[in-house]
């Protein structure tokens, strides 16, 4: 409470004030400050014991660390390829590698199924087909007005939940508003994307898969002797994606058939396969395959048509229209003198020159030409494309012309698969003057439904080989996950797993530093003036980790206490650390020092050790912290309280000199009046 007087001793000339202050210090000292000075003593052995923990704490973390089996680790060395110096792999060893060489040979990279579909000209606009069809196992509802981006939300729906198809839908641009749909599998290994169709032909209408017939024995053979029958049905049409072609089964073979629906724009091969001791074939299409008729579906049922599987397309590049002098569709034995394209004619004549130029498939360029000669035919336009020396018959990937029915010359790729496939035709006159023939354009684009081929990784490890889903391995050597980054048949390298000596001798050197710190600490702590002299718990946390020092392995052979492994305190008490010795020491008995260090030695009575001191609620660290916090509460009430006496002696101090001012005013004021009437009475005489 403030002093009501501004001026001490105004009627007394007694500077109270003063007495006030020197009294109201005196009993402070007597009563407050040694209150203040204890408090103060708390909080510095609060900080201090906070400061311990932290140490203990670390030597606690750095003891965890060593009673770990293989303590120190391990280490890897894996030497690139040398044969091309890529690196094949990396390795990391646990706690529970186990030391030696192996040889490895990565063989083959784990890899996620991709499988495309065909494009659409726009990715927004209904498709008009209904159906369904079934991605690992799981059935995709197509809707006629479904587009194709509401054919992609709903393969994604279904990758949900807990029966998720693990398949993931998205759309790739072909330019503009064309795209197709990419399937691509959510991990690695060869169970990749299964595919099977269902009702409307769904599967193969969106191009993920094809449609095939059963294996036959032949490919050249009338396909009705090919497969042994004695019914042959009746010449029909049948309808393989968007074209219609006639065959019969007595006189067409599978060859024959797959060049009707080429010619006819369709695309189609024939792929040999595996057959128990023989060789079969299957004639691949793209689409599915459909009948007008009873004769048509005769014919399907008898090649044994049916949903396939992913695979190639073959690309095929078509050229314009030709008819003949008078309008007709070309045959293969109409003229090349009067031939017309397009319904103009090319104006060509006996000793004109075409001249042909191209790409193969692999990028390869065609040059070749025809000079015309009296009796060419189209016939002999389409050998000169399809030479096998200097044609689109040669090379390592060739191609194969015909003429359709349509009149148009097709020109198809040999491989599936994507295909840089061109061609186009001039002519140059006898005359000087020039024309044309016209230029291919692409009716089957080529491409790979299957863009990424799911597989399994596939390495070799001392001669074992193991196959996994995954390019992360974790069991082919005991301890070690190996991780593949390049596959690399033929070339194999020594990976050597080692006890990491460097990291042991580390860790262990982080234990003796962390001691060491907690014994400069209490040494401090021993002075007359620090936080926590003479305090007896303290003493007792720093003889715990002492005798964890003393811990014994008496099973161990050649070392049975750390002070043999090159651990021993010295003269101050702190901790030596031989590491010439400690390291000879676990690269003669490494099994001896984990067990010095493990869960039977050292490391476990150091954790036991630490644990004990900083458990929370009954560790020694924590009742002291718990025991000053609950005196220093109980200390600032009776600081507070001593304030609050000491403030009210003030008050009655101030209070008792400010009523002996007042009086002292009042005589002083009397004594005055007095004094005038005497004076007053002198002066009437």
């Amino acid at each position: 409470m403030a002093n009501p007087i501004n001026v001490s001793g105004l009627s007394s000339g007694i500077q109270w004030g003063d007495i006030v202050d020197t009294t109201v210090k005196a009993l402070e000292a007597r009563s407050v400050t040694p209150i203040s000075n204890t408090i103060a003593k708390r909080t510095a052995q609060k900080a201090a014991w906070t400061s311990f923990r932290t140490l203990v704490d670390t030597l606690n973390t750095s003891a965890r660390a060593l009673r770990s089996s293989g303590f120190g680790g391990f280490q890897a060395t894996v030497p690139p390829s040398a044969i091309t110096s890529r690196t094949l792999l990396t390795a990391s060893p646990t706690e529970n590698a186990v030391a030696g060489r192996y040889r490895v040979e990565v063989l083959q990279l784990a890899e996620s199924a991709k499988i495309a579909g065909n494009a659409v000209a726009n990715t927004g606009t209904a498709l008009g087909q209904a159906g369904e069809f079934t991605i690992n196992g799981k059935t995709i509802v197509i809707a006629a007005t479904d587009t194709l981006r509401n054919v992609q939300a709903k393969i994604n729906a279904a990758n949900t939940g807990t029966d998720a198809t693990g398949v993931k839908a998205s759309i790739v641009s072909e330019g503009g508003t064309a795209g197709r749909l990419v399937l691509t599998s959510s991990s690695a290994g060869s169970n990749g994307i299964s595919i099977a169709d269902g009702t409307g032909a769904m599967a193969r209408e969106l191009g993920f898969i094809d449609s095939r017939t059963k294996p036959i024995s032949s490919v050249v053979q009338a396909a009705a002797a090919a497969m042994g029958m004695t019914v042959i049905p009746s010449p029909a049409s049948i309808r393989v994606g968007t074209v219609l072609v006639t065959a019969d089964l007595a006189i067409d073979s599978l060859a024959q058939i797959a060049a009707k629906i080429n010619a006819a724009g369709g695309s189609a091969s024939v792929e040999p396969e595996a057959f128990g001791d023989e060789t079969r074939y299957r004639l691949l299409v793209e689409g599915p395959v459909t009948a007008d008729d009873a004769d048509g579906q005769a014919i399907i049922d008898a090649l044994g048509f049916a949903a396939g599987s992913p695979g190639r397309v073959r690309q095929t590049v078509q050229s314009p229209v030709y008819t003949d002098s008078v309008g007709a569709t070309a045959t293969a034995t109409t003229a090349l003198a009067g031939v017309q394209v397009d319904g103009v004619s090319a104006g060509l004549a006996v000793g004109d020159a075409i001249n042909i130029r191209g790409v193969r498939g692999d990028g390869t360029a065609v040059t070749i030409g025809l000079i015309v000669q009296t009796g060419d035919t189209m016939q002999s336009l389409l050998d000169r494309l399809n030479n096998s020396t200097s044609g689109f018959g040669s090379g390592t990937r060739t191609a194969s012309a015909a003429l359709g029915a349509d009149g148009r010359i097709r020109l198809t790729d040999d491989t599936g698969g994507a295909s840089r496939l061109s061609f186009s035709m001039t002519v140059s006159r006898a005359d000087g003057s020039a024309g044309r023939l016209g230029s291919g354009t692409v009716s089957v684009v080529g491409r790979s439904r299957e863009l990424q081929e799911g597989r399994d990784a596939v390495i070799r490890v001392d001669g074992r080989e193991v196959t996994r889903a995954s390019n992360t391995i974790t069991d082919a050597i005991s301890g070690v996950t190996l991780s593949l980054t390049s596959a690399e048949p033929g070339s194999s390298i020594d990976v050597s797993i080692d006890r990491d000596v460097k990291g042991s001798t580390a860790a262990v050197q982080k234990l003796v530093d962390t001691f060491n710190e907690i014994r400069t600490f209490f040494d401090l702590q021993r002075e007359p003036d620090s936080a926590l002299y003479a305090n007896s718990s303290l003493r007792g946390v720093v003889d715990s980790f002492n005798v964890a020092l003393r811990t014994k392995v008496a099973t161990n052979e050649s070392y049975t206490s750390l002070a043999v492994t090159g651990l021993a305190l010295d003269r101050t008490g702190k901790l030596a650390f031989d590491k010439t010795k400690f390291e000879k020491a676990l690269n003669e008995k490494p099994n001896e020092i984990e067990a010095l260090f493990g869960f039977t030695g050292a490391g476990t009575a150091f954790v036991t050790a630490t644990d004990n001191a900083t458990r929370f609620g009954v560790g020694t660290i924590s009742t002291q912290v718990s025991s000053i916090d609950a005196n220093t509460v109980a200390l600032r009430l009776r600081e507070t309280a001593a304030r609050n006496k000491l403030e009210q002696r003030r008050e009655r101090l101030v209070a008792d000199f400010t009523r002996m001012e007042d009086a002292l005013s009042r005589l002083q004021s009397q004594s005055g009046t007095l004094l005038s009437s005497v004076n007053g009475l002198q002066s009437q005489r």
